[in-house]
């Protein structure tokens, strides 16, 4: 019953990073996030600028980070497919995929923090209330409900 779960949960695991993946390498000629964005909060050429560059920086740090979890999620399927099931090195890849997507939220977060600051107290105020129900991290298609991440209001002196 235990490896039954453990199976069903990595496979899940797989697909979804699979189709992650998938959407990360698709090409964007638009950058349809920024846009919102930037019409949204109403922000000026020098700030869109800014978030580009930022993003554009991050962007290496992402492809590295896909790299190595291709490369984890080759391991996992090489384990699921092999003839006798070692638990142990099951577990030990499923520990590096949960590190290596930790590490892929902290940059995540990092990248968002520095956007954050690119804006006026009042594009904070209205980007924590547009974007509060799933995170700051909604402000180009990631974070989750709950406004888990966002960052508070600034305060009113």
């Amino acid at each position: 019953m235990r490896n039954w779960k453990l199976a069903v949960g990595v496979s899940a695991l797989l697909v979804g990073s699979m189709i992650g993946t998938a959407v990360a390498q698709q090409p964007k000629e638009h950058d349809h996030g920024l846009t919102f964005m930037a019409t949204a909060l109403d922000l000026t050429d020098a700030q869109v600028a800014q978030i580009k560059q930022i993003r554009t920086e991050q962007h290496s740090q992402m492809q590295a980070q896909h790299s190595q979890m291709e490369g984890l999620h080759e391991q996992m399927k090489a384990l699921i497919t092999a003839e006798t099931f070692d638990e142990a090195k099951v577990q030990s890849v499923i520990s590096q995929i949960q590190q290596q997507q930790a590490a892929e939220m902290l940059n995540h977060a990092r990248e968002m923090n520095a956007i954050y600051k690119v804006l006026t107290p009042q594009q904070k105020v209205k980007a924590v209330k547009m974007f509060g129900d799933m995170g700051m991290g909604g402000m180009h298609g990631h974070g989750g409900p709950g406004g888990a991440g966002a960052p508070p209001p600034p305060t009113q002196d």
